[in-house]
């Protein structure tokens, strides 16, 4: 055991390291989702640093004086609004909560008990000694916030069994034997990758729910089955959750399940927002937590629509949203505003398109998440659809004027920018338009999702997707009752 546990370590404290083929086999299916939102490439205390980091380029940018420099203002609620979007959920807690940090000279990462884990199986270790190290170790450190890296060396060494015999790198034992799971449409092997993505509709961040994965399969091994009922690991999830995290998050996993399982309407989930806010990586967020793999933007629906009707016809689906008041054909009345009337024109002209988006999803029987700036609060009802699909309609804001600009700065210059400097220097039209769209969706209670914090606000809208869903479903059986 010895011999490797400085290797451990290291792949605790230095992730950044090379993988040799066998840890890369033991890690890929736990770490492929951090790796795809950055998770694995960030450490837990850095986080809401690499949240502010366009933000960050964008002062960078500023400081060499080609815009004026602004600030990133810290402690910004999550959710701006309005409709039973905040909420008391106490497993909010776990999202600011300090963990342990191990320090080596000058480099410090978070304590996680479940690379722990699968750093000792990669080197040998059975699933179960591993597990009871992690805990043994995380139940000594726990109330402290810094321990040094040749202390929990130690503890490592002390709560592990001797192991002798050739090093465990050449002569490893046998893995533990494969788990089976057995449903209604057949039978597959066990995957805690999978049970890890389908956890991530509690609501809780991916870390959260890799450990409660590596806890359920350690329950699920305990049971000495070899095949496990797709019924018995929901169960189990739900009440390891129940524990972990509190009944609010237990009770919207299962109530995802449900849908999955019992629900034939698609969710279609539409992200509106003003240009440069974030609504697509929101998008994309939300849809890997959900596991919907159609995303959509109206962008793409309005790039379609202008192949089809040429400038003459529909000069306002030629620019952009914050440019279409240049392209208005026929004349503004009075009292109105031109650059909020050229943004509506254009929306209400590529609405058609993302209705026929919204019918073909229901015939198709897919979820699909579309955003985009010409969803406007207002100019359709999402009920309309009520009994064919579940339709969720959110406002994606950032209301800070600075962070906007940042974003905006991020693209314009960023490496792959879909955008130029004309966003910032079209900043106030920008700006205005988001304005317009928060006091509509007031107006129409369109829940305001605050995306200053990325992952926060995909948290939360997977909360409230969830919850919704979970709400509908007990509503109709009511009804039936």
């Amino acid at each position: 055991m010895g011999v490797k546990i400085s290797l451990i370590l290291g792949r605790l404290t230095e992730p950044e390291g090379p993988w040799t083929r066998g840890e890369v086999g033991q890690f890929r299916l736990t770490v492929v989702t951090w790796v795809a939102s950055g998770w694995y490439a960030r450490s837990v205390a850095d986080r809401e640093d690499g949240a502010r980091e366009e933000g960050r380029r964008g002062s960078e940018i500023a400081s060499e004086g080609r815009l004026s420099k602004f600030a990133m203002p810290r402690g910004r609620s999550l959710l701006v609004n309005r409709r039973n979007l905040d909420s008391d959920d106490p497993d909010e807690a776990t999202v600011d909560a300090i963990r342990v940090r191990v320090t080596d000279g000058e480099v410090e990462r978070p304590f996680m008990r479940g690379i722990l884990v699968h750093s000792l199986t990669a080197q040998g270790i059975g699933f179960e000694e591993a597990y009871g190290v992690a805990q043994s170790v995380w139940k000594r450190v726990r109330d402290r916030t810094v321990v040094e890296k040749k202390e929990l060396l130690a503890l490592i060494e002390e709560f592990s069994s001797p192991v002798g015999g050739p090093d465990p790198e050449s002569s490893r034992p046998e893995r533990d034997t494969p788990l089976d799971v057995q449903g209604k449409d057949g039978r597959w092997p066990f995957s805690q990758g999978r049970l890890q993505q389908s956890l991530l509709a509690a609501g809780l961040p991916p870390l959260d729910t890799f450990e409660a994965a590596v806890e359920i399969e350690r329950v699920l091994r305990d049971k000495g089955q070899r095949v496990i009922l797709r019924d018995t690991i929901r169960d189990l999830a739900g009440t390891i959750l129940r524990q972990r995290a509190g009944p609010e998050s237990a009770a919207r996993f299962l109530a995802w399940r449900a849908f999955q399982a019992e629900d034939a309407r698609p969710l279609i989930l539409l992200l509106g927002g003003t240009t440069g806010v974030g609504k697509s990586s929101l998008a994309l967020e939300v849809a890997r937590r959900l596991a919907i793999g159609r995303v959509l933007s109206t962008d793409s629906v309005r790039d379609v629509m202008r192949v089809m009707l040429s400038e003459d016809l529909m000069p306002t689906l030629h620019v952009s949203s914050f440019e279409a008041h240049t392209r208005v054909s026929a004349g503004i009345h009075e009292g109105l505003d031109p650059l909020l009337e050229g943004y509506l024109d254009q929306a209400r002209a590529v609405l058609v398109g993302v209705r026929a988006v919204i019918e073909r999803a229901i015939a198709e029987g897919t979820s699909t998440v579309l955003d985009g700036v010409s969803l406007v609060p207002g100019l359709f009802d999402p009920d309309e659809w009520r009994g064919r699909a579940h339709v969720f309609f959110l406002l994606a804001a950032d209301e800070d004027r600075d962070s906007l600009r940042g974003h905006l700065l991020a693209r314009a210059h960023g490496r792959g920018a879909r955008a130029s400097e004309r966003y910032v220097m079209n900043l106030s039209e920008i700006f205005q338009i988001q304005e317009d769209l928060l006091d509509r969706a007031r107006m129409a209670s369109v829940p305001i999702v605050d995306v200053h914090d990325r992952d926060a606000a995909a948290r939360r809208v997977v909360r409230h997707v969830v919850g919704l869903l979970a709400q509908q479903r007990a509503a109709e059986a009511a009804r039936l009752d």
